[in-house]
């Protein structure tokens, strides 16, 4: 091997291994979360939102009036029924600050109106509040059609 190859390769090794310890566990729970998130609405399995939020939780949605605690943000979606479909959220950004994180996510999804299929996509911000027992849980949920 060529010096310029070697020191090529010692870099690649570094860069690789210090990129994995700079992996956060904050954005990785949050991309579980999201994962759980798309899975109850894509399965149309909305109960399973009910964990996800604080139990003072609010939903923000574009043209609605804000609706507030996790059965109430189940009941919002589960009104929608199926015509959410291939929900994927992708995380931009998290912001740690104490208890609380700041997220924002991207997501496409599928909308289906009078049996008709539309790509649709937009931006999600997300409050979320640590818990007693150590969990992350939305406390507060926007998002906005592009």
């Amino acid at each position: 091997m060529t010096r310029i190859s070697l020191v090529s390769f010692a870099l690649i090794l570094i860069v690789s291994h210090a990129s994995q310890a700079l992996a956060d566990p904050l954005a990785d729970k949050v991309t579980s979360m999201n994962a759980k998130w798309d899975a109850a609405i894509n399965n149309a399995d909305f109960d399973s939102l009910l964990p996800l939020y604080a139990a003072d939780g609010r939903l923000m949605p574009p043209g609605s009036q804000p609706v507030a605690g996790p059965l109430e943000i189940r009941d919002f979606f589960a009104g929608r029924g199926r015509s959410v479909r291939n929900h994927k959220l992708e995380l931009v950004d998290v912001l740690p600050i104490g208890n609380y994180a700041y997220t924002t996510s991207h997501f496409t999804a599928t909308l289906m109106v009078n049996e008709k299929a539309a790509s649709i996509s937009g931006s999600t911000v997300r409050l979320l509040e640590r818990q007693p027992d150590g969990q992350w849980k939305i406390k507060s949920h926007i998002f906005v059609r592009e």
